[in-house]
């Protein structure tokens, strides 16, 4: 409180002392009173208190539940007549039976708190969370305000504690694409020349010269008297690489259609989720960045004019940005399936080149025999040149298109299959949205059941 109000205080009490008031002497005693617990709320309110927002789970799948915990702890003797926590959250995500505060400006939305925490009390509340859209979700900065009793002084704070959740993006069956059932992409493509597995021993036979010493059967020479090399099961390993273009068709006002851009995104994982499952060795392109706010992104500064720290500032940015693309190598383990998902919940808007030159750089990296698949909102004369020389070279190459309006089945030698356009995505994305009680129709229950991807 101002000085000013302490001065006229002591004047009431040196007035009423003088003038033998006592009402005065009471309200100029009762006012000071006042100023005092103010003063002293206002000091220590924010004094040993601890904030701590928690989620129950850092990656979620599309459609899943987390829990939101808030834990106030007033470590202290004074009490808290009142707490207001103002937690920024995802506007993108729903929080049952809360009505949030959305900011214009930032596009974010606010979830309010109100407590009276007691003397070294610890007050928790917990609210759910329904993740039903992709990507890297923020939660902070958080502002906490506190003050005295009578709402003449309040202080506040801003915690910068910035958690992320992670949400995968959607996987469905093939068949919500009305894909083929059996081979989607055509029939598999083997390699050139057949593999041997060494942990499948099938037989042995004679030894032959040049055999290495690793595949001598040391226990059937022993028995034979004669050396005998293992006989090894030859397999083959299928590889399907997926090309995503994250450019689908411009919209007047938000310069894209982020319904297909979803659209796109799912087909991805579906196609991935489908791969992996019945074997295929999977990769994954996108001409795009991945969104990774945890990590921060140091920029080169302007005003250094030194040449050297320039330089040595836009390596670093390069450096950021190329561990940032979509360059996912073919691989069949499950890591494989993590790495993809969490790719593509971290895809954002287009950053980089066309899928025509992401295709042109990574086209000497295929293997021999490789399924292509493309996912793409826009065809053009360039990709279907370059993606008929990947056919000529021996790859099976599918073209998945996602759009509102339909286009052939088959472009200068290539299939394509129209995945859909926004009434798809939300046909599919609306059975993650039926009310509490509802019962879908069949179609809806295979989608919400579909995802054979699990953390």
């Amino acid at each position: 409180m101002s000085r000013r109000w302490y001065v006229a205080c002591a004047a009431l009490i040196l007035l009423g002392l003088l003038v033998r008031q006592p009402l005065l002497l009471v309200v100029a005693l009762l006012s000071l009173l006042v100023l005092l617990t103010a003063d002293i709320w206002a000091r220590y309110c924010l004094h040993d208190l601890r904030f701590a927002r928690k989620l129950s789970e850092s990656r979620v799948l599309f459609g899943e539940e987390v829990t939101l915990s808030f834990v106030v702890e007033n470590a202290k003797l004074l009490p808290l007549p009142w707490l207001e926590v103002e937690d920024t959250v995802p506007r993108a995500l729903a929080l049952q039976g809360r009505q949030l505060r959305i900011q214009a400006s930032t596009n974010r939305a606010v979830l309010e708190n109100l407590f009276s925490p007691r003397w070294y009390e610890r007050i928790t509340r917990r609210y759910t969370v329904t993740c039903n859209a992709r990507g890297v979700h923020t939660f902070g900065p958080t502002n906490i305000r506190s003050g005295d009793l009578f709402g003449f002084v309040e202080r506040s704070e801003t915690l910068q504690d910035r958690q992320y959740l992670i949400v995968y993006p959607l996987v469905v069956p093939l068949s919500s694409f009305r894909l083929p059932a059996r081979y989607p992409f055509g029939d598999r493509r083997a390699p050139r020349r057949l593999l041997e597995d060494p942990s499948r021993v099938i037989g042995v036979r004679d030894y032959v010269y040049g055999d290495d010493l690793r595949r001598v059967h040391w226990k059937a020479t022993a028995r034979l008297m004669e050396l005998q090399s293992k006989v090894y099961e030859p397999t083959t390993t299928y590889t399907l690489v997926t090309f995503l273009n994250v450019v689908t068709q411009l919209d007047i006002y938000y310069g894209i259609h982020p319904e297909l851009q979803e659209l796109s995104i799912c087909a991805a994982a579906s196609v991935a989720d489908w791969a992996l499952n019945e074997g295929y060795a999977v990769g994954l392109y996108a001409n795009s960045i991945m969104y990774m706010p945890e990590l921060g992104m140091q920029l080169p500064e302007k005003q250094d004019q030194n040449a050297s720290n320039q330089e040595a500032a836009r390596e670093t940015l390069a450096e950021q940005l190329k561990r940032r693309r979509i360059l996912i190598p073919p691989a069949s383990n499950e890591e494989q399936r993590k790495r993809i998902m969490e790719a593509l919940a971290r895809v954002q808007g287009f950053f980089g080149s066309s899928i025509e030159d992401l295709i042109q750089q990574e086209r000497t990296h295929l293997p021999a025999g490789a399924t292509v698949v493309v996912i793409t909102g826009v065809i053009s004369d360039p990709l279907l040149d370059i993606l008929s020389r990947l056919k000529q070279a021996g790859h099976a190459v599918t073209i998945l298109m996602v759009g509102n309006q339909p286009v052939a089945n088959r472009l200068a030698g290539i299939p394509v299959y129209h995945l859909g356009g926004e009434e798809t995505w939300q046909e599919i994305s609306a059975c993650y949205n039926l009310p509490e009680g509802a019962n879908g129709s069949e179609q809806q229950k295979e989608v919400v059941q579909a995802s054979s991807f699990h953390l």
